[in-house]
């Protein structure tokens, strides 16, 4: 059965990992739902956080192909559960949604956002969330037929346990 994986990887920052474990999932036909390529805590460190969905066997497959890769420091993956993830989401909308009696702070506070930029033609809004969260937020936005534009950022996810210790070891030993 198919369900989220999210894999990370730690690598070092090097010209072609992203192409080499991208095509770990091309080949396997896997859609990739979010994928985010950041500096981990560790200078030189590359944190790749990819979300897609998968059966357990597959994700296990590819764990095990990017694990060969020579610049690969550490790779797991692991259901939502094991990490806090969090998105971050811009929603450009029409001004004129709040003329009348809908004022921009109290759909600030029905959304847990805040306003990024405030222009005569449009109001930018930041929403930070569970993907369900930002999703809910849009459909909303998107019902009143005011939605301009959105965006979203992909997973940004921390180890509900740390791993720098582990991180640290692995660099001291190449």
């Amino acid at each position: 059965m198919n369900k989220e994986y999210i894999l990370i990887a730690f690598t070092e920052n090097q010209i072609g990992v992203l192409n080499r474990i991208t095509t770990c999932y091309l080949r396997r036909k896997i859609n990739i739902e979010s994928l985010k390529v950041s500096e981990s805590s560790i200078k030189g460190i590359s944190m790749f956080v990819i979300s897609s969905y998968t059966s357990l066997e597959t994700i296990t497959k590819i764990t095990k192909h990017v694990s060969n890769f020579v610049e690969v420091l550490e790779v797991s993956y692991y259901d939502s559960n094991d990490l806090i993830t969090q998105e971050i989401a811009l929603y450009k909308v029409a001004s004129d949604m709040f003329s009348g009696s809908e004022r921009v702070d109290t759909i600030l506070n029905q959304f847990g956002a805040r306003m990024v930029e405030l222009t005569p033609k449009y109001i930018v809004i930041e929403k930070t969330g569970t993907r369900e969260e930002i999703e809910a937020t849009r459909d909303k936005l998107d019902q009143s037929g005011n939605l301009i534009e959105f965006t979203r950022s992909g997973s940004v996810v921390l180890h509900r346990k740390s791993i720098d210790k582990i991180l640290n070891n692995l660099i001291q030993n190449k």
